[in-house]
């Protein structure tokens, strides 16, 4: 089974980037610690503080759906809406070799 690579784009509402930071720093530990979970990387845009990039590389499929149902991430879903402008965007990238 091959690694999966995402990038998600988030967009906060004004003045709620903190939100956003504080949200990541208590996930991050917690996602870092799930099986197959290889990086889980929060980026700010350098020109637009309301925009972040997160990188996930998952060690498979099969880890990032076990991702996508554990409790911290089902509780990040509920809460993320008070603080996000918009749902965020998942592109699911392949390595080009």
């Amino acid at each position: 089974m091959s690694a999966v690579n995402l990038l998600v784009l988030i967009e906060v509402q004004p003045s709620k980037r903190q939100q956003q930071i504080q949200a990541y720093e208590k996930l991050k530990p917690l996602v870092l610690a799930e099986s197959g979970c290889l990086q889980y990387d929060l980026f700010a845009d350098a020109s637009d503080e309301n925009k972040f990039v997160l990188v996930e590389h998952w060690a498979s499929q099969d880890a990032l759906d076990a991702h996508e149902q554990a409790p911290h991430m089902r509780e990040a879903d509920r809460l993320n809406p008070s603080f996000r402008a918009k749902p965020s965007v998942v592109i699911k990238m392949s390595r080009v070799d």
